[in-house]
């Protein structure tokens, strides 16, 4: 484990000149991990590695989760876990993990080391998870480009977004104030979504397959101040009326008594 403090700058950043190293799992393949909101625990989980939560400072193992039991057929499912998040960044006892069998499993090493919740979600394997800043709410992406919202406090599917994916989806993020996610994937497309309406907002084509977003809460866009000068004198020209100009009116009087002269002339050739 190496923690870099970031920067402004790429010269800015500070790494760890001392680096700690250990073994998350002695076989098997991590595929999965995320690092809690205060960066004092982190889990990990892959192909035959069950989730296990570790104390980053001490560099200890606090927790290991156990296989769900058989199912009614005694069909034993493998361990393999392929995306895991914190269903809150500021508790580290509840998290949530997909699995490869598109199962999404609610755990909470407070209570037991079996899953609380488990959903089965379409028929492809869950490839992304993201929580919500509510603390109830994930959304989840699978191999087959779904993308969907679900309550964990009750397992509920509460819908899935409008507009399919062409490939996988490999990462999902949720903005910090405006409610809006993004995802990407296998598809070379960053799409932008409203998780109020589940409607897509923007779609762009990035040329490559894309593995990873995340949203730059740092970011703030400069606000041209308007000139106050050019908004007044627009605002009077508007208000004042235009006016016809009196040369116009003149021309317009002495072709009427043009046209009345000639009138008169020609009714005095045919009295004539």
């Amino acid at each position: 484990m190496e923690s870099v403090e970031l920067g402004k700058t790429a010269a800015e950043f500070i790494r760890d000149p001392s680096p700690t190293v250990w073994d998350v799992c002695g076989s098997g393949n991590i595929l999965c991990s995320k690092i809690d909101g205060n960066e004092n625990y982190a889990l990990f989980g892959g192909k035959g590695v069950e989730v296990n939560v570790w104390d980053l400072h001490k560099c200890v193992k606090i927790w290991t989760a156990k296989c769900p039991p058989k199912n009614t057929l005694g069909i034993f499912t493998p361990t393999w876990f392929t995306s895991a998040t914190f269903l809150s960044k500021d508790d580290h006892r509840k998290f949530v993990a997909g699995t490869n069998s598109h199962q999404v499993r609610l755990y909470d090493i407070s209570a037991q080391r079996r899953p609380v919740i488990s959903v089965d979600f379409r028929e492809t394997p869950i490839k992304a998870i993201c929580e919500d800043t509510d603390g109830n709410t994930i959304y989840i992406g699978n191999g087959s480009g779904d993308l969907a919202s679900i309550d964990m406090r009750t397992g509920k599917l509460l819908g899935c977004f409008i507009g399919k994916c062409s490939g996988g989806i490999k990462s999902i993020a949720r903005h910090p104030q405006l409610p809006v996610i993004a995802s990407c994937g296998l598809d070379s497309y960053l799409r932008i979504w409203d998780i109020q309406s589940r409607q897509l907002l923007s779609a762009v084509f990035l040329k490559q397959h894309l593995t990873s977003v995340v949203f730059d809460s740092h970011f703030r866009k400069e606000v041209p101040v308007p000139e106050v000068t050019n908004t007044v004198e627009e605002a009077e020209v508007k208000e004042t009326p235009a006016k016809r100009k009196k040369g116009s009116k003149e021309e317009h009087v002495s072709k009427k008594k043009k046209s009345k002269k000639s009138s008169k002339k020609r009714l005095s050739d045919d009295e004539d």
